[in-house]
């Protein structure tokens, strides 16, 4: 392959989005909401048939289509997955049964758009069987099952505090585990004769609560923290799936909510909780909200206020396999070697942190041993350019990849070859001046256009505009 042609192509990419006016063109809307949404590429046919609509309200009838797929879901479900620490082996420890379980009801929440608050009211007040009651996962996977570490664990995800001084644990004081016979299995249960060990329950922000003895203490720390009155719980999710979508959160980091660690634009968080609120905690109608407002839809910086973002490393294995044909292949060492995953298994869609590959980890794949955002890396390295530019294994991909095989079969000339490639890498039409690029490149090394072809697919897969969500 002619690398010298990367660098002719990638002097042209920054002039493709450069326009009049504020919104960024229609194959960037929709490339980036692909990612975004379903942490997928769309099809060529897909690209056509958007690119191609004369409908006004054409971003907005894809952003509902997107929201209800099962692409969209399981994305969803693998970002919920992160911070939740869905994962097998340590510091978890959930294994693969309570894993299954857990990943099953992370979805079903998230296929019934079931409220915000209603999803974590069921997370914290579960019980029972860790394989058959798959919220009480929550309790189990941790290392140290004692009150202040879940009190310490909710706090951050829910408040986004990192530490938190006050006596709240004391309502999760009651729960306790005992093994079944079944291997890895616990119930997790209450135990109501424990004696009362507080006169009063004084939360951060002065709250008293005053749970009876007979009842599951935590139901009053529960109610406090889900209730509209207690902003800063709508707050910090509000926030967290603005970082989802652009990156970086409105307060940042996402899960570092301080006196000192102020929201950049006070009136944005505020007009989006409202918005959280008064739609009763949809976290769906939230989500198309941002995605539909015009942060999202403007140009990249510096011309607009998006930021472009490096994928994630599931997303960028999945569109290395997707734009070839060639699919990795994954396996669980839990509980038995060669536990082998079907083929096609998406990376965004493995649900188990213990489960990886060279490729992934390169890529700054997620652990899932803490519960913070920033655990999950997506800073471009020089590992990762050279196995783009330098794999043979990639390469090979690109020579065998079926995808390929097929375009060429279709196309007849440079200009059906480009466009049919770059629809299916970069979810757009090719330029009149990268067809010319490529006329000059085929006749100046006397290619036949199959080999063409292994050199613009080879070139796109090393552009920035692959690499990042721009």
């Amino acid at each position: 392959m002619k690398k010298t042609l990367i660098l002719t192509l990638c002097l042209l990419f920054p002039a493709m989005v450069a326009f009049a006016s504020d919104m960024c063109r229609d194959e960037v809307f929709l490339r980036r909401a692909y990612l975004t949404v379903t942490g997928a590429l769309p099809t060529p046919e897909e690209c056509v048939k958007f690119l191609d609509s004369k409908e006004a309200n054409k971003r907005e009838a894809l952003i509902d289509e997107l929201l209800e797929s099962e692409l969209a879901l399981k994305y969803m479900q693998m970002r919920w997955g992160d911070i939740l620490r869905i994962k097998s082996e340590f510091p978890s420890n959930l294994w693969p049964n309570g894993v299954q379980a857990y990943n099953r009801w992370v979805y079903e929440q998230l296929l019934h758009n079931v409220p915000y608050d209603k999803m974590v009211q069921q997370l914290l007040l579960s019980e029972g069987s860790n394989f058959r009651s798959p919220a009480a996962n929550f309790y189990r996977g941790f290392q140290k099952k004692t009150p202040q570490n879940f009190y310490a664990n909710i706090n951050l995800l829910f408040l986004g505090n990192r530490s938190c001084a006050d006596n709240g644990y004391l309502c999760f004081s009651q729960i306790k585990f005992k093994s079944t016979k079944e291997w890895k299995e616990e119930i997790i249960y209450l135990d109501f004769h424990k004696e009362v060990p507080w006169q009063k329950i004084s939360l951060a922000d002065g709250t008293v609560l005053a749970p009876k003895a007979d009842s599951d203490w935590r139901e009053a720390y529960v109610a406090w923290l889900t209730s509209p009155k207690n902003r800063r719980f709508a707050e910090v999710l509000v926030n967290r799936m603005w970082y989802w979508v652009f990156g970086k959160g409105i307060v940042h980091e996402p899960d570092d909510w301080r006196e000192e660690n102020k929201p950049s634009n006070p009136q944005l968080l505020n007009e989006l909780t409202d918005y959280f609120l008064k739609n009763n905690f949809d976290m769906r109608l939230l989500m198309k909200k941002i995605l539909l407002s015009k942060e999202f839809n403007s140009k990249a910086s510096p011309e607009g206020f998006y930021e472009p973002q490096r994928l994630p490393a599931e997303v960028i294995v999945d569109a290395l396999a997707s734009t070839t044909g060639i699919w990795s292949t994954y396996s669980s060492r839990v509980p038995e070697p060669f536990t082998f995953y079907p083929q096609k298994t998406r990376a965004t869609h493995l649900g188990d942190a213990t489960v990886s590959s060279s490729e992934l980890e390169l890529f700054g794949k997620v652990s899932r041993d803490v519960s913070l955002e920033s655990q999950r890396n997506n800073a471009i390295t020089s590992r990762q350019l050279l196995f783009l530019m330098n794999s043979s294994v990639l390469e090979r991909n690109i020579r065998m990849s079926p995808v390929l095989q097929r375009i060429y079969m279709q196309c007849h000339d440079v200009s059906q070859l480009a466009d049919a490639i770059t629809l299916q890498v970069l979810s757009r039409r090719s330029t009149p001046q990268e067809i010319a690029l490529y006329e000059n490149h085929m006749q100046q090394n006397k290619l036949s256009l199959m080999e063409l072809a292994v050199d613009i697919m080879w070139m796109q897969l090393n552009s920035n505009e692959f690499l990042y969500n721009h």
